[in-house]
Formats: structure tokens, C-alpha cells, sequence
């Protein structure tokens, strides 16, 4: 017999205790004396620890309402915790609290909870985090100079992909090739700003059935692009209504596509000037550099500048 949607909520948050509690000892469905009463008060979960000489007790009360908890549970409940002598008490709701609730709440001590899972059939939640994607890479221009004529393409694509020559006849590629691959040997430190390389001195140049003489040197510039959005996670645990932090043992983000971010194909990322002028604060800041090893990335921001000849 499948069990009530309230009874599965109550093992669901049971669950997410004992993972934040593993410790102490929880109990599902407990049953404590009442000081006052002097009967059995029904407690959904109970928390008990001993620290020192003193057993700690907490209680908690489990709402799966369709609207939000509102002050006649909270006085309710404050009178049990009374007359069982909790030391500290906390209500998991599915649906929140109305603002009355929460004054009460204040005014008894007690924690309000919402129940947050994101994989949960019942009580799925979107769970997002505003995070900051840091991005490095390069953008180049060359310039070639020789001694007399010289032949080379008027094109600046064309140049850029000519291979270059030692004067003993071996091919050190084109400059492209070579910056690209000094980039990812990090012997161009990604680090924001322009720097003048030396590609070489006296080196060869074929081009239409020509040989010239040719000094190659490049201006690099490194850059740094910054994007803002949200950065969904799989999460379960408990979103503390009064204070809006998120109670977890783990969570794991969603798969990050840089690429996509940056060519703005994921909702809600944008492109940012400064982080520090952002009104939310990010939770998590992921940086990395464009790595041109192998074929260039599709749709690669990495094409040079321009060309002087």
C-alpha cells in the first residue's frame, strides 16, 4: 500500500535530518510525555544528542500544505514544544509561511524550514545559484618586416596562416600555430594585458613560387571577459525561511557549457563590465582559458586583430 503524500513528506524530511544529523539520533514519528499534560504528544521528528552531561532535544513538526503555514499552527505547535521541554524546535513546511507565521515564529524561537529537493516527484524545486564565469583568452596582431622585396599575401588571413622557415629548411608553422601553442604552455601568462613576442628572426617566407627574408614579431593581448547568471544545482536539504540560507550536506552543479555562455545561448547568463558593481553577489566564481590545442573551437573569439606589414 503506497503511503499518504503527507506520510512521504514526513520520511522525506526525516531523511534530509539524518543526513545534516548523523550524530545524533533521529526518530521518525516519536512520542514524548508531556510535562504539563502529562500525556504522549506525537512529535514527527525528534533530534536527541547528549552533549556533555546534558541530552539535547530538538523537535520538529512537518507541514505538506498546499498554502502556507499560517499563525494558528505556530501557536499550536509553541505549546507543544512547552510541554514537552524542547530545547529547540523547527517546523519544515512544503509551502512556506504567511508573514503572521513568522512573527510568531520570532517571537517562540522556533526555525521555520522549507524542504528543498531538487529530484524529488512530489516536491521538485528549482534550485539555482547566481555564479561568476571568468574567461581568459588572446587576441593578436603581427607585423613582418625584411630587408629589399618582399612577396607576401595582401590577404591578413593569408599571412597569418603562412608557414614560416628556419634557414635550415625546418617548417616552425605559422604564427597562428605558434602562439597558439605557447598560449597553452602558459609561456604567455594569461594574465590580462599586451605583451611584443619575437617569432623570429631572418626566417623564410615561400609565396608564389618566392622566397623572402623576413623578421616576424607579434603584439598579444590578453583579455579577460566576465558572465553573470544563474548556475542550477541538484540539491537537498533545507532553505531556512528567516535568515534565506540553504542547509546541505552536498550539492552538484549542472553541467557548465562555456562555450555557450559566452556565445550567449544559455537563458539568463549576460556579459558583465565590473563584478564588484553586481547588486546580487555571486556564490561561486569559475575561471578558465580558451585552450587552442587541436582544431579552434568552434566559433572562437580568438581570430586576430589585424595585421602590419
Amino acid at each position: 500500500m503506497t503511503d499518504l503524500k503527507w506520510k512521504r513528506f514526513e520520511k522525506l524530511a526525516y531523511e534530509i535530518q539524518r543526513e545534516l544529523s548523523p550524530n545524533a539520533r533521529v526518530t521518525l514519528n516519536d512520542s514524548i510525555l508531556g510535562a504539563d499534560s502529562k500525556t504522549n504528544r506525537q512529535i514527527d521528528i525528534s533530534i536527541r544528542e547528549n552533549i556533555g552531561q546534558y541530552c539535547i532535544l530538538v523537535v520538529i513538526d512537518c507541514k505538506d500544505y498546499k498554502e502556507p503555514v499560517d499563525v494558528k499552527d505556530l501557536e499550536e505547535f509553541a505549546g507543544l514544544v512547552r510541554d514537552v521541554r524542547a530545547n529547540k524546535s523547527a517546523i519544515i513546511s512544503s509551502n512556506g509561511f504567511t508573514e503572521a507565521a513568522v512573527n510568531v515564529a520570532k517571537t517562540h524561537g522556533i526555525d521555520l524550514f522549507r524542504l528543498v529537493d531538487t529530484k524529488s516527484v512530489d516536491w521538485r524545486t528549482y534550485v539555482a545559484i547566481p555564479a561568476l564565469l571568468q574567461r581568459t583568452y588572446m587576441k593578436f596582431s603581427m607585423s613582418v618586416a625584411g630587408i629589399g622585396h618582399i612577396v607576401l599575401p595582401a590577404d591578413p588571413e593569408d599571412l597569418i596562416n603562412l608557414d614560416l622557415h628556419r634557414d635550415d629548411g625546418t617548417d616552425i608553422g605559422d604564427v597562428k600555430r605558434i602562439l597558439h601553442a605557447m598560449w597553452d604552455k602558459q609561456e604567455i601568462p594569461h594574465v590580462p594585458g599586451t605583451r611584443e613576442l619575437l617569432i623570429g628572426k631572418d626566417l623564410t617566407v615561400h609565396f608564389m613560387g618566392r622566397k623572402s627574408k623576413v623578421d616576424v614579431s607579434a603584439t598579444v593581448l590578453v583579455v579577460t571577459e566576465f558572465y553573470f547568471g544563474p548556475l542550477p544545482v541538484d540539491v537537498r536539504g533545507l532553505h531556512d525561511v528567516r535568515d534565506g540560507g540553504l542547509i546541505t550536506r552536498k550539492l552538484r552543479t549542472g553541467i557548465i557549457e562555456p562555450a555557450k555562455i559566452y556565445k550567449g545561448l544559455v537563458p539568463g547568463w549576460n556579459r558583465i563590465d565590473d563584478p564588484l558593481k553586481l547588486s546580487v553577489r555571486p556564490v561561486m566564481t569559475l575561471s578558465f582559458s580558451d585552450a587552442y590545442s587541436g582544431e579552434e573551437p568552434e566559433g572562437s573569439n580568438n581570430q586576430p586583430e589585424g595585421v602590419g606589414v
